[in-house]
């Protein structure tokens, strides 16, 4: 393939995923009214954070999602009103606060991301299993290329957290899973 087609190929790649990021963003919207009307879409990414890696300062929080203390302090407020997450004294430091999902936040976090994980099954019932699975795949190796990019042109990203693909999410057992795919992506 040469130059000119696989510029326009990427082309073609960056229109559906400008296609796949606004159906992101209804979903978020979608998933942040499931699980209370009064939080907004970007907390659902704050409630998965939390699911994710566990009980975090603030600092990581926003590191990892990339935003601003303030526009999170706001979320975690509005969170923390509502009864979805909890902030308690860093036992390593206790200066600091970790926030926390409470039980409420987790299940209604859970009863939403079951709820979409249902669509999704039944949205991709078309789809053959080998397909589902190469996609999946090609996620992995996308979030794992952002990664790998990021950290090579912007020496402050390369220890990890800061990227949004690059934390060690774990699986429901609890162990380390390094090929998720990052949940915020879909």
């Amino acid at each position: 393939m040469g130059s000119f087609d696989r510029r326009a190929k990427v082309h073609e790649l960056e229109q559906e995923f400008n296609r796949l990021f606004v159906r992101r963003r209804f979903n978020a919207l979608q998933l942040a009214r499931q699980i209370d009307s009064e939080i907004e879409p970007a907390s659902y990414s704050v409630l998965a954070t939390l699911q994710q890696m566990g009980p975090q300062r603030m600092t990581a929080i926003a590191r990892h999602l990339g935003i601003g203390k303030p526009t999170l302090s706001r979320q975690l407020s509005t969170l923390e009103h509502r009864g979805f997450v909890e902030k308690a004294t860093d036992p390593a430091d206790g200066r600091a606060q970790m926030v926390s999902l409470t039980e409420e936040g987790r299940a209604r976090l859970e009863s939403a991301q079951g709820d979409r994980a249902e669509r999704y099954l039944q949205m991709l019932t078309p789809w053959q299993e080998q397909e589902i699975e190469t996609l999946s795949r090609l996620l992995a190796k996308l979030n794992k290329s952002y990664t790998e990019f990021d950290a090579e042109h912007d020496p402050a990203l390369a220890h990890g957290s800061a990227l949004p693909g690059a934390v060690n999410v774990k699986d429901p057992a609890g162990k380390p899973n390094e090929n998720a795919a990052d949940e915020r992506a879909l």
